[in-house]
C-alpha cells in the first residue's frame, strides 16, 4: 500500500507539468546494461511442475542484460533553467538465461539451459534537475507493458527509475539509469513472488527543437 500511495504521489507530480515551457528538444534514445533478478520465490502450489516421473525438478531464472531503442520528448523550463522534463516512449528487450534440473535422491541427474527474451513497451516520465554545467540528477517512474512472452510472468509493471547524467552542449546526453519493478515479470506459475532491476546507459542524441 505504501509502494502504491508513493507511485501515485510521483505521477501525480509527472503529469502537472508546466504549459509555459519555452523549449522541447526531441530525438532518438538508445539504451542498455545489466539485469538483476530479486526475491524469486517458488510457487508450491503448481506441484506438477516440479515434479516429472522419477525426477524433482529445480528451476532458475537469471535476468542477464537488457538493450532499448526508443525516442525521448524534453521539456525545458521557462523561467527556471535547472528544471526540465523527459517523456520517453521505448522499446525494451530483457534476456533471461533458463535453468531447469533434474534431481534423483537429491543429486543431480542433468540440466537443460535456454536463453528467452521479454520485450516491452514503455512510456517513462521523469523529473530532472540541473546540478552543476551538464551534470543533472532525476528520476521518475515507467509504466511498462510486456508483449514478448504472453504466457509467463505479470504483464505490467510501473518500476521506479533514478537516474544521473551529463548533457555536452545539447548536442548529446549520458545517463546512468537505475530502474526498480515491483511484479513477477519472469513466470508467476513457477514463483509466487519476485521482482527484477536494471543498471544501464542510456544515450540521448536530439535531432529537432521547437521555441515558443
Amino acid at each position: 500500500m505504501k509502494v502504491m500511495r508513493f507511485v501515485l504521489l510521483v505521477c501525480a507530480v509527472l503529469f502537472a507539468l508546466p504549459t509555459n515551457s519555452q523549449v522541447l528538444r526531441t530525438g532518438l534514445l538508445v539504451g542498455g546494461g545489466l539485469g538483476f533478478e530479486h526475491n524469486l520465490t517458488p510457487n508450491s502450489g503448481h506441484s506438477d511442475i516440479w515434479q516429472e516421473g522419477d525426477y524433482k525438478i529445480g528451476y532458475k531464472d537469471k535476468y542477464q542484460f537488457g538493450a532499448s531503442l526508443g525516442y525521448r520528448f524534453r521539456i525545458e523550463h521557462e523561467k527556471n533553467d535547472r528544471l526540465f522534463y523527459d517523456t520517453d516512449l521505448v522499446l525494451d528487450a530483457k534476456v533471461f538465461k533458463n535453468t531447469k534440473a533434474y534431481y534423483m535422491d537429491n543429486e543431480k541427474a542433468s540440466r537443460v539451459i535456454g536463453h528467452d527474451a521479454n520485450l516491452a513497451l514503455s512510456l517513462s516520465p521523469s523529473i530532472n534537475y540541473r546540478l552543476v554545467k551538464g551534470l543533472y540528477a532525476g528520476m521518475g517512474i515507467e509504466l511498462t507493458w510486456y508483449i514478448v512472452p504472453t504466457t509467463d510472468g505479470k504483464k505490467f509493471d510501473i518500476p521506479l527509475v533514478w537516474k544521473v547524467g551529463y548533457n555536452i552542449n545539447n548536442k548529446i546526453d549520458f545517463a546512468i539509469n537505475y530502474r526498480f519493478g515491483f511484479t513477477n515479470v519472469i513466470d508467476d506459475r513457477i514463483y509466487k513472488k519476485g521482482h527484477i532491476s536494471d543498471l544501464n546507459l542510456s544515450i540521448f542524441i536530439p535531432f529537432t527543437i521547437s521555441s515558443k
